[in-house]
């Protein structure tokens, strides 16, 4: 037999095979090595899950890209445990780089634990310099809500009260204890100021709120916030319809804002597909406040609303923008009262939209260079406990704290709340899948692996 004989034959193919086995082997190492390479250097994630459970929110993604110190955040808790929290974590580290994610075993390193006073496993604790703070909870919501408290420090909300305003520590439908709750998630301590008693507001507010006033203010108390707003103070008003404010809407008037006496009413089809009725506006149109930016293509709900309108006469000092307005398809009752039943419009006598629900603007002192902000809402429904979490409220609502307070950097979409996913099977389908999933389909396969072993036997 001839070498050719040789080489050509079995042998021939072994060697062919083998060389092919080889060639394959390096092309498979050199595809993961490439792979590799690339997902190293440039990171990127795809989150196709519908509630994004896999990607951070707006508002801490913006946070995290204007840090401007370094940022440790502790996981103290078990060994084994540290995996459960790493896909979250891992996304805000990296956020930024000044973020730094450590995981701390508290009974390998008691004395690091003791510093941050950590008494239970699995606590989580964000610190900046000499600042640290524990979250409350390990969600996306809670680890933002903590760095926040380390960046920004304790500031006050101060509620006026004695008119009959919204009750913060209610949890009636019509209560304020869920935007009490979110104020204070985010390092605001809420509390009520009551102006008839000193005529003076606590220098430690930051900003003032006039929550839903069912009487309207005195002389002394208008003139005692005009003073203040006009020192550089910031005041947000969420004024009623059926209430009559002639010295509230005064001190708007001052500031190029008339507030009506009216109720917003909104014939547009899409509030039908969320079930609101035309007395609830449903709110798309913004201006272009910092506020209303980030709420582009989301919505805000304005139950029983009253509306406003800005003064074309320039005003030193002074300036007003609108914030939302109702649709094309609305239109403002004049003199509008809960005792009335039946609404229709009157032509001549009610405004057609779109109207202005909700309005800001900004003051400056005459003699020191201080500028006063306030914003002013049609309703204080937005913001009580059965709406906020309608959509975008929230979000409007903090947005105007924080803007009213200079935190322009916080001015964003929050973190919502996992959604739990479900699957709804009833009986007949469940017993599809058994059969199906859990006994056909291996079977299917071992009768497949049959037929190919009796075809090769």
């Amino acid at each position: 037999m001839t070498w050719k004989d040789r080489w050509g034959g079995s042998t021939g193919q072994r060697v062919a095979g083998g060389a092919n086995f080889i060639v394959y082997t390096l092309v498979g190492i050199a595809i993961v090595v490439l792979a590799n390479w690339f997902v190293s250097n440039h990171d990127h994630r795809w989150d196709l899950t519908p509630s994004k459970r896999y990607s951070l929110s707006p508002q801490s993604q913006k946070l995290l890209k204007e840090l401007n110190r370094d940022v440790k955040i502790y996981v103290f808790d078990r060994e084994r445990s540290f995996g459960e929290r790493r896909d979250l974590l891992g996304m805000f580290a990296a956020a930024s780089r000044r973020v730094d994610v450590q995981y701390v075993d508290p009974d390998r390193q008691p004395q690091l634990a003791r510093q941050y006073g950590v008494r239970t496993f699995g606590t989580i604790v964000v610190a900046a310099g000499e600042r640290h703070y524990e979250a409350t909870g390990d969600s996306e919501e809670g680890v933002t809500n903590a760095l926040i408290r380390v960046l920004k420090g304790q500031r006050s909300a101060c509620f006026i009260q004695g008119h009959g305003e919204r009750n913060l520590d209610s949890s009636e439908p019509d209560g304020f204890d869920r935007v009490k709750k979110a104020l204070e998630n985010e390092n605001y301590q809420t509390q009520s100021v009551v102006l008839m008693q000193k005529m003076e507001i606590p220098a430690s507010c930051a900003l003032l709120v006039v929550a839903g006033p069912q009487n309207d203010y005195l002389p002394p108390e208008v003139d005692t916030l005009k003073k203040w707003i006009g020192d550089g103070g910031r005041a947000f008003f969420l004024l009623d319809p059926g209430v009559e404010l002639p010295n509230l809407s005064k001190l708007l008037a001052d500031w190029n804002v008339t507030l009506h006496n009216d109720l917003v009413i909104d014939l547009n089809p899409v509030a039908q597909v969320f079930g609101t009725g035309p007395e609830l506006p449903l709110v798309m149109k913004y201006g272009s406040s910092p506020i209303v930016q980030p709420l582009t293509n989301r919505m805000t709900l304005f139950p029983l609303a009253r509306s406003f309108d800005l003064g074309k006469d320039y005003k030193a000092g002074v300036t007003a923008d609108s914030l939302c307005e109702s649709s094309a398809d609305s239109f403002g009752v004049a003199g509008w009262n809960p005792k009335i039943q039946k609404i229709s419009y009157r032509a001549g006598k009610d405004e057609k939209g779109p109207l202005k629900v909700a309005v800001s603007g900004t003051v400056s002192g005459p003699a020191e260079k201080k500028e006063g902000r306030f914003v002013a809402l049609g309703t204080s429904l937005l913001a009580a406990n059965r709406y906020l979490g309608f959509q975008a409220n929230r979000d409007f609502f903090m947005n105007t704290i924080n803007w009213l307070s200079a935190d322009e950097d916080l001015i964003s979409v929050r973190p919502k709340p996992q959604d739990s996913q479900h699957l709804d099977m009833n009986a007949r389908q469940m017993r599809g899948l058994l059969l199906g999933g859990v006994l056909g389909l291996p079977l299917l396969i071992i009768v497949a692996g049959t037929l190919v072993w009796w075809q090769r036997r």
